[in-house]
């Protein structure tokens, strides 16, 4: 560990060392480029020096700042060509002479393409994606689709995203991803902290598929920054959103901001519950001992998570620094259950006779906790532009989280046969906090350094009653009681040097962490102490061309096991599931690397993707025979796996009014399976793809046809198949677009289908889940002043079904 140490400390000197380049050149430009509509700075845009008779000079990509730098060894009368994916270019004079050296140019701001006219009014339709040196922006504006979602609605329809049965999102088919809200992490992790944000106060999604060495490294399939919306206008704003659904979800949510000279303020809240109803069936085969057991389930599975929340923040505007704070709680529940019928048939082999027997079940689980949360953050900028010192801190505490579970099984005539109830009581505090440094250098790149630790403390008990038929009552078993206290510790330090040359930029970095964890509790056997140094490195290049664009990215990531999959007592989801944690489960990495492209052709685009990731360890839930009739799941490293494929998104305009917007996504995905039953490892080729019609009738009116196929994928014990399914979407806006009112009509044609196939040694399982078709949404908006109603892309989700993780 001490030679570990020394090599790190050398590696980050040598890195951060970063000795200033030479200024050989005698005459420079300096400028910065802005998105003229909301008046963010745009990165790397493709700036190019020309002479007056248009030979090519020198060219530079803008930073993160959106500045940039020329530089030529000669005076003379100059002009520059401005170029990006998604925008209008331009095209700016310049002339240089012996007292004019260091020119400072004055702010470039560029337009969006894609600008539809209707009448004497310009209606601008964002770009659905703009691709940056290490991410992609995936734009929520105009989303009708996703009206009185979530995040997760917007992300849908973004290439090798699904959507499990369950509501679980995977990218690549992986569900590591980590989430930001506005630059900072959200209190939960993947799909549990997208669904709890509105979509309609969304300005966009940044996805990182290869994060840099300035982000953590927790999160294999990357990071998911979600950018809410912010008033830039002087004065009051605000916006309202109300949805109702045909299955009884139900949404309000709210967002107001007052603007006034050095100070902004904006206080958020949302009260929601919203369900997942489907028919379900499955179909278990388990050979235990000396019987064979057939075990065929029916019934409705609902879900249900019900959020209350507030959340106030302020931004303070002082000569060079802003100042921010915020304060937030949530009280959230989660239910899951319903009821199901049960046919059961018993073989056992000593006999050769079968018997059967027939039983009415009923499972429950709810979750429940409420939170608070305080932010504080300042950035402070130096005289020189790009030269920043920022930090942040965050703390974190969920008082009195509670799970209950509990199962029923009664015999046909109505008496109870079997039963079981269960409580998980627990607190959990975090606290994170980092400092960033970035300082510009002379040739226009710039070296970054940042400090960032993390703990996390968790201290709850489980305790579990049985029904005993004997006595007809739920006893206590004390010998399952089980406490534990469970902690995270993370320090991490780490350097980025990028910059430019010609038209080449480039993004080196490299960072270190040391990672601690402890778990106690009362099981000896799963009492474990782990600490561990690793390295994480990250390279990004590009290379921009007239209208269009080449990047080129490399990172490698960590998945650390969360609690849940380590906890080492039993609990049950049905009478014939159970589930356990794996105290011994070590964590995932991942090596990730990604080559994308993208293209303007006049009004239409072209991008596509090629990637290739291979993973560590790969946790996944496992099913096993536990006793006669049930089965037990818990999370493994089951191996390795492999995926090796390609995205492509085309958005074509076929009138001034009707555009479409393809998405497909096909790779090769291959797991080296620890478990397999045949010998044989599993692999498949996934793919999917959707189609999207936009239609604009008027200025006002807009409507949505969207068609979805997702390929059939491989797990390490099975599959799941293939599945498809259309929307259709409409939208009226009324006075002056202030109002908007959004019908949504999902699976319109019933044809969703979720159908998982399980098989390991002794046990088949299928599991066959059809949602509640079609879902009908009725959302409605109301925003004033600067969150004025804007032309939205439509996003999709996948989350049909209930009842997976059965």
């Amino acid at each position: 560990m001490m030679i570990n140490k020394k090599i790190i400390v050398v590696l980050f000197c040598l890195l951060s060392f970063g000795l200033e380049a030479q200024n050989t050149s005698s005459w420079s430009v300096t400028g910065r480029v802005i998105d003229f509509s909301v008046g963010d700075a745009i990165e790397s845009v493709n700036i190019i020096l020309y002479t007056q008779d248009s030979a090519f000079v020198t060219s530079a990509s803008s930073n993160g700042d959106g500045i940039f730098t020329l530089k030529t060894n000669k005076p003379g009368a100059y002009f520059i060509s401005v170029t990006s994916i998604g925008y209008e270019s331009q095209t700016a004079d310049l002339n240089l002479t012996e007292n004019n050296r260091n020119v400072i140019h004055t702010d470039i701001m560029l337009r969006q393409a894609n600008l539809t006219l209707s009448e004497v009014e310009i209606v601008a339709r964002k770009r659905q994606t703009v691709y940056k040196l290490d991410k992609k922006v995936i734009e929520a504006a105009g989303n009708i689709s996703a009206s009185g979602g979530t995040a997760i609605d917007i992300l849908e329809q973004t290439p090798s995203v699904r959507v499990d049965a369950n509501g679980e999102m995977s990218f690549r088919g992986s569900s590591g991803f980590k989430v930001y809200i506005d630059g900072k992490p959200a209190t939960v992790d993947g799909s549990a902290a997208l669904e709890q944000i509105p979509a309609g106060q969304i300005e966009n999604i940044e996805l990182i598929t290869t994060p840099s060495a300035r982000n953590e490294a927790d999160g294999i399939a990357g990071i998911i920054n979600v950018n809410t919306k912010k008033q830039t206008a002087e004065g009051w704003s605000g916006l309202l959103n109300v949805m109702a659904s045909s299955v009884e979800s139900r949404n309000i949510d709210f967002l107001t901001s007052l603007r006034k000279n050095n100070l902004r303020w904006q206080t958020s809240g949302e009260l929601s519950r919203r369900y997942l109803v489907s028919d379900f069936d499955q179909l278990k085969h388990i050979d235990m001992s000396d019987t064979l057991t057939t075990t065929h389930a029916t019934g409705e599975r609902k879900s249900y998570v019900d959020l209350y929340a507030l959340k106030t923040a302020i931004d303070l505007y002082r000569s060079q620094t802003v100042w921010s704070a915020a304060l937030e709680s949530r009280y959230r529940i989660r239910n899951r259950g319903g009821s199901l019928h049960y046919e059961d048939t018993y073989l056992p082999r000593s006999t050769g006779v079968e018997e059967s027997a027939s039983y009415n079940g009923s499972d429950f689980v709810n979750l429940h906790d409420l939170t608070f949360r305080g932010d504080l953050g300042f950035e402070h900028r130096f005289a020189e532009d790009g030269h920043r010192l920022t930090g942040s801190f965050f703390s974190f505490y969920e008082a009195n989280a509670m799970e209950f579970f509990y199962t029923d099984l009664f015999n046909t005539d109505g008496s109870r046969s079997q039963g079981h109830r269960a409580w998980e009581g627990e607190y959990r505090v975090t606290a994170q906090g980092n400092m960033d440094y970035v300082r510009p250098l002379n040739n226009g790149g710039k070296l970054e350094a940042g400090y960032y630790f993390f703990t996390y403390t968790e201290d709850g008990d489980y305790k579990i009653d049985f029904y005993n038929p004997a006595s007809g009552k739920f006893e206590r078993h004390d010998e399952l009681y089980n406490r534990y206290v469970f902690r995270r510790d993370i320090h991490a330090l780490y350097t980025m040097l990028s910059g430019t040359y010609a038209a080449l930029g480039y993004q080196v970095g490299l960072r270190g962490e040391y990672i601690h964890r402890k778990l106690e509790n009362n099981e000896e056997w799963a009492r474990h102490v782990w600490d561990k140094f690793d390295l994480f490195p990250s390279v990004h290049l590009s290379y921009s061309m007239d209208k269009s664009r080449l990047n080129f990215g490399y990172s490698r990531r960590i998945t650390q096991p969360q609690l849940f999959y380590m906890e080492p007592y039993v609990v049950y989801v049905d009478f014939y599931t159970a589930q356990r944690g794996n105290p011994m489960i070590r964590p995932e990495y991942i090596n990730s690397m990604e080559l994308s492209y993208g293209k303007d052709f006049g009004d239409n685009s072209i991008s596509a993707t090629v990637f290739h990731r291979i993973r560590k360890d790969k946790i996944e839930r496992v099913r096993v025979p536990y006793h006669t009739g049930i089965t037990l799941d818990s999370m493994t490293n089951v191996g390795n796996d492999y995926a090796t494929g390609a995205e492509l998104s085309n958005v074509l305009w076929l009138k001034k009014w009707w555009n479409l917007d393809i998405n497909g996504s096909l790779y090769y995905y291959i797991i080296e399976n620890e478990y397999k039953i045949d010998g044989e490892d599993e692999k498949s080729w996934n793919w999917q793809l959707s189609v999207n019609n936009n239609f604009d009738f008027t200025k006002t009116t807009r409507m949505r046809f969207e068609g979805y196929y997702v390929g059939p994928s491989v797990s390490t014990q099975g599959k799941i198949d293939e599945f498809f399914y259309f929307n259709l979407s409409l939208r009226q806006q009324f006075l002056s677009r202030s109002l908007s009112a959004t019908l949504n009509v999902r699976d319109i044609f019933s044809s969703a289908r979720y159908i998982n196939t399980q098989r390991s040694l002794n046990l088949d399982s299928r599991t066959t889940i059809y949602p509640k078709s079609p879902l009908v949404t009725l959302s409605l908006t109301y925003t004033m002043n600067n969150f004025k109603s804007q032309k939205k892309e439509e996003k999709v989700t996948h989350d049909l079904f209930e009842g997976t993780n059965r």
